[in-house]
C-alpha cells in the first residue's frame, strides 16, 4: 500500500487550511466617493502596509460581530471595511453614539444663543412643570450633558430598574422627571438615557424645531451627511430589530403620549454610515472644524472633551480615558459602536458591531485591536 496516496491529501488540505486563515479579504485602498473624504494609502500615514494587512486580515476569525472599521490619519481615510454584508452606504445602527452627536447639537445651539449650559432645565420644559419641585430646579443642561444630573437611576439592572422601565413608559420626560433627586445635581456620575432623552424638549423648545431638522441644518449638512435616519422617541419599537435587545419583549398595546410622540430620539435613536461617523470624530479633531467650516465652536469642542464636576472619565457625553500610551476620548453605543479620537496621533477609529450578547468578549477584542493599530503606528 502506497502510504502517501492517503497522506498527501490530508496534509494538501490542512494545507489550504493555514492559506485561509488569513484570508485575502485583507486590506484595500478606500473608494473615493466624493463624499468630502480625502483618501491616503497607509505609507504616506505612517503605517506598515504588511502589519495592517495582517491585522485587518484576522478581523472575520477574531471578531465576527464586526459590521465596519473605518480609520482617518492626518485628515484622510486610509482605512474602509466592511463585513457581514455591510458596505460604505450601509446604515449602522449606532445606539447611544447618539448622544454624543445630540452633545454637538446643544454646542450648535449654544453657540446660536439659543440656550446655554448653564440653564436650568427647568427653563425649557413648560409642558412638564408639574413634575419640578424646587429641588429639581437646580438640574442644569450641563448636569444632563455629563451624567450629573442627581436623579436615582440605574440603565442596566433588569426589569425593575429605571433603564428598563423607560422603553415601557408612555412618556420618557415625564417618567425620567418623575424619578427622585437623590443627590445634589452635579456631585455624582450616574449615567442614565433618562438625562439625554431630556434633552430633545430642550433642545425643541430652545431652538423652536425639532432636535433632528435642527441637526440637519447645522451639522448634518455642513459636513455633507445626506443619509441617516433619526427616530423619533415614540418609534422606538417598531424600528428595534429581533436580536437587538437581547430579554426585551415589543410591548403589545403600548400607546406613547401624543404630545410626546414626535421627540427626536437623542439617547440611541440615530442610524448613520460608518464613513459620516468618522466626520464626527474628525469634526473634534479639526476643533470644530470641517473642510474649513467651523461648525460647531472650538470653546464647545474644548470642553466636551475635558473632566467636569471632578469626574475625570467624562466630558460632554464623550467617555475620557487613555489606550496605551495614548490620550483617547470616545463615544460608545450598545453592542460596541465606537468613535475613537486620538489627538495626539491624529487619528480616528470607527467601528460598528453587534455584540449584543456578547459584550464582554467584544470589548476585550476591541481593546486588543486598537492597541494592536496603535503598536503598528510606532513601528
Amino acid at each position: 500500500m502506497n502510504i502517501l496516496k492517503f497522506v498527501y491529501p490530508f496534509f494538501l488540505l490542512l494545507f489550504l487550511q493555514s492559506c485561509n486563515k488569513n484570508p485575502g479579504k485583507g486590506f484595500t485602498i478606500p473608494q473615493n466617493l466624493n463624499d468630502g473624504w480625502l483618501i491616503s494609502s497607509p505609507e504616506q500615514s505612517g503605517i506598515n502596509r504588511k502589519k495592517l494587512e495582517e491585522l485587518i486580515g484576522e478581523i472575520e476569525y477574531d471578531n465576527p460581530e464586526l459590521n465596519s472599521l473605518v480609520v482617518a490619519r492626518h485628515g484622510k481615510i486610509i482605512v474602509d471595511e466592511y463585513f457581514n454584508g455591510y458596505h460604505p452606504d450601509s446604515l449602522q445602527k449606532i445606539w447611544s453614539v447618539t448622544k454624543t452627536i445630540t452633545g454637538i447639537i446643544v454646542g450648535i445651539a449654544a453657540d446660536n444663543n439659543l440656550l446655554s449650559e448653564k440653564d436650568s432645565i427647568y427653563k425649557h420644559l413648560d409642558p412638564y412643570i408639574h413634575k419640578f419641585d424646587s429641588s429639581k430646579k437646580a438640574i442644569t443642561v450641563e448636569h444632563l450633558l455629563t451624567m450629573t444630573s442627581g436623579l436615582e437611576w440605574v440603565e442596566l439592572g433588569g426589569p425593575n430598574s429605571a433603564g428598563f422601565k423607560l422603553a415601557y413608559s408612555k412618556d420618557w420626560i415625564d417618567f425620567t422627571l418623575s424619578q427622585p433627586l437623590i443627590k445634589v445635581p452635579g456631585t455624582c456620575f450616574n449615567y442614565s438615557s433618562g438625562n439625554t432623552m431630556l434633552l430633545a424638549p430642550i433642545i425643541k423648545s430652545s431652538t423652536g424645531t425639532q432636535v433632528k431638522e435642527y441637526a440637519d441644518e447645522f451639522l448634518f449638512v455642513p459636513l455633507g451627511i445626506a443619509k441617516y435616519q433619526w427616530d423619533k422617541q415614540g418609534e422606538f419599537w417598531n424600528k428595534t430589530q429581533g436580536g437587538e435587545l437581547p430579554g426585551a419583549k415589543k410591548p403589545v398595546d403600548l400607546k406613547f403620549k401624543k404630545s410626546f410622540f414626535e421627540y427626536t430620539n437623542t439617547g440611541s435613536g440615530l442610524r448613520m454610515r460608518s464613513r459620516d461617523l468618522c466626520k464626527i470624530g474628525q469634526l473634534y479633531l479639526n476643533n470644530g472644524k470641517w473642510n474649513g467650516r467651523q461648525v460647531v465652536s472650538e470653546e464647545w469642542i474644548k470642553r466636551s472633551r475635558v473632566p467636569h464636576f471632578g469626574n475625570s472619565n467624562y466630558g460632554y457625553l464623550w467617555r475620557l480615558t487613555s489606550i496605551g500610551n495614548s490620550i483617547c476620548y470616545y463615544a460608545t453605543g450598545f453592542g460596541l459602536q465606537r468613535i475613537f479620537v486620538f489627538p495626539e496621533k491624529d487619528l480616528v477609529i470607527v467601528m460598528t458591531q453587534k455584540h449584543y450578547e456578547t459584550m464582554p468578549q467584544g470589548e476585550k477584542w476591541t481593546n486588543r485591536f486598537v492597541n494592536s493599530f496603535l503598536h503598528i503606528l510606532e513601528h
